[in-house]
């Protein structure tokens, strides 16, 4: 039977080999994970490894046509009437041209219930989209974390990181550094909540062993309500 490796919801084929000094990881062509290991080593020694190294293991991943946020997030058309939603709220997307004789146009603005979006930047929509909303997550994330730390009883480093994670929504390394998705800036507030407070347990419970939904419930009674919707819904926004 084929050793192998689970960190959170990864799994790594063990392959060994006298030839190897060092413990190495791969992201294989078709998306397949690969722990390159000593023929003596430690599975602990690569497991610790691994968690080192999740948030490059994701961004291997995320680039594999056909795995990560290929399908599991929309890809939204920068046309009018496109919908986007920023925390929960659905707004239309409406395309306006640059105004040359009046102040700067912004590249995305709201009002009511339309994105403005300059007519210019359709060819980089979406990383001006990445953009806007990665600026605008840093301090609502970053005050979500500082109100519930002390709820869950961690210590993560004092500021976030928001990047793109592929299919994730947020990671969390073993020195207690705390990642989440820009996407994250699409969900509803009680969703982000949860997403939130997901990661921080993991900075005490590396994997989703009973201890680690146990402590989740703890923190969050309705998390299983939360949790259903982001599986279900959290890719069509």
């Amino acid at each position: 039977m084929s050793e192998t490796i689970c960190v959170d919801d990864l799994t790594f084929l063990v392959k060994r080999s006298s030839r190897r000094k060092t413990i190495g990881l791969t992201v294989e062509r078709d998306a397949s994970l690969v722990a390159h290991l000593p023929t003596d080593a430690d599975i602990d020694e690569a497991r610790k490894l691994i968690k080192t190294r999740l948030i490059w293991i994701h961004q291997k991943l995320s680039g594999h046509k056909g795995v990560g946020r290929e399908t599991i997030f929309r890809q939204p058309e920068f046309v009018d009437g496109e919908g986007f939603y920023f925390l929960g709220k659905h707004f239309r997307l409406k395309l306006v041209d640059v105004n040359s004789d009046g102040p700067p146009t912004p590249t995305i603005r709201f009002e009511g219930d339309r994105l403005l979006f300059r007519r210019d930047q359709i060819k980089s929509g979406l990383k001006r989209i990445e953009e806007y909303y990665t600026r605008a997550a840093n301090p609502y994330l970053n005050e979500l974390v500082d109100r519930w730390k002390a709820i869950v009883r961690v210590n993560p480093n004092k500021y976030v990181q928001i990047m793109d994670l592929g299919f994730r929504w947020g990671s969390c390394s073993s020195n207690a550094n705390l990642n989440f998705h820009w996407r994250t800036m699409q969900l509803p507030p009680q969703i982000i909540e949860y997403v939130v407070v997901h990661e921080l347990v993991h900075l005490k419970y590396p994997d989703h062993s009973e201890s680690f939904w146990s402590d989740v419930r703890r923190v969050m009674p309705s998390f299983a309500e939360r949790k259903e919707w982001l599986s279900a819904k959290g890719g069509d926004l």
